[in-house]
């Protein structure tokens, strides 16, 4: 069993694990307050801001999807950081910018991160400077700046890993669709092979048998035993090419898109996708399979890239003269949904083929697709 874990997830983890560290130190150490901690009961106020550090940095954790919120939490936490190291003359707390650094780096550009960065340290040195008599103020804030240089390098290490895995997932499931439109190709020919097959004997067995027929009515002297037993023996084998045709005809009786649509599931740890295939949705030509595949498709990484959800489920189903294909997930995602490139361009080509595209939000936060095609037999 593969364990998956997202770069959020585990930044969220880096967080708990940091903020766990500084307060061994404030809760159990003994701290020596700076003239401005020393105006306040400055053991009581670091503990409670040590907890307010907590209790922010879970609604930022809680609030994805709103980049706005996150960056103005982040701003939070660095304020309290700011805060707690102004309190005591020594302590690590300045170690926790590694945490709102962790959110500006995934927010933020390299331009704007870099300004924050500065800006912060800044800061930090100059509180460093009034509040605490230390013998290496510059080194102090250098040590931190280089850890908070090497968290924000991992992090955008791991944000380009994200995006290049997810553009590999795109590709792969490209690749995916191709080989089962080929394959659904492959089955098409195959019934159309069938089909002139079908003609082919049918037509020359029928041809044979009513020869025979019009032979014995014509022509008296004929042994009409043997001529009988010749029409009966055409009769069945022409029934049982019947048959063998009408089972291999069953078999391609559409293009079945279950098989193609598992295998672009299997490769997402994560959202789980849940399928649920009816045995007689299928389509008549390969232009539908691939409109209903590629909105399959677009669903799937539009759930695993913008609605950071935790489940998929897809139903693929017969619905009147059509095939129905009906998408929703979990998400946390909010607000009106506006069409990307990828859903209109779904739409257009479901429209062209007389079919539709509706989306939209599905209860307070999911997202919902619903794709229909008619079903035109040739």
């Amino acid at each position: 069993m593969r364990l998956a874990i997202s770069p959020r997830s585990a930044i969220a983890v880096a967080g708990l694990l940091a903020w766990a560290a500084i307060g061994l130190e404030l809760w159990s150490g003994p701290l020596i307050a700076t003239a401005l901690g020393a105006a306040f009961p400055v053991h009581g106020l670091a503990k409670s801001l040590h907890l307010v550090f907590l209790l922010v940095f879970m609604v930022s954790v809680a609030v994805r999807g709103h980049d706005a919120a996150q960056f103005a939490l982040a701003i939070v936490l660095s304020v309290i950081t700011l805060v707690l190291v102004a309190l005591y003359r020594y302590n690590s707390a300045a170690a926790l910018l590694i945490v709102p650094m962790l959110t500006f780096a995934r927010l933020s550009s390299i331009r704007m991160l870099a300004i924050i960065m500065v800006l912060l340290n800044a800061l930090l040195l100059s509180i460093v400077l009034m509040f605490r008599q230390m013998d290496a103020p510059l080194t102090y804030v250098s040590l931190h700046a280089s850890l908070q240089l090497f968290a924000v390098m991992v992090s955008r290490f791991a944000q380009k890993t994200e995006q290049a895995r997810d553009m590999l997932a795109s590709a792969h499931a490209e690749l995916l669709t191709t080989r089962g439109m080929l394959a659904e190709s492959a089955r098409h020919q195959e019934r159309l092979r069938l089909s002139r097959e079908l003609h082919d004997v049918a037509g020359h067995k029928l041809t044979a048998l009513q020869l025979n027929l019009a032979a014995m009515t014509h022509n008296r002297r004929l042994d009409q035993a043997a001529m009988v037993a010749l029409c009966s023996r055409l009769t069945e084998e022409l029934l049982s090419d019947l048959r063998g045709m009408v089972h291999q005809l069953r078999l391609h009786d559409g293009l079945d898109l279950g098989a193609t649509m598992h295998r672009l599931a299997a490769p997402f740890p994560r959202p789980l996708v849940v399928l649920e295939i009816a045995d007689d949705a299928r389509v008549a030509t390969l232009d539908q399979a691939e409109a209903l595949l590629r909105t399959f498709q677009e669903g799937l990484t539009n759930a695993a890239r913008h609605s950071d959800a935790d489940h998929v489920w897809a139903i693929l189903s017969r619905d009147g003269e059509g095939v129905s294909l009906v998408i929703r997930d979990d998400g946390r995602g909010h607000g009106h949904v506006r069409a990307g490139h990828g859903l209109t361009g779904m739409r257009e080509q479901l429209q062209a083929m007389g079919g539709d595209l509706q989306f939209g939000r599905s209860g307070d936060t999911g997202f919902h697709l619903h794709a229909w095609l008619p079903v035109a037999w040739s």
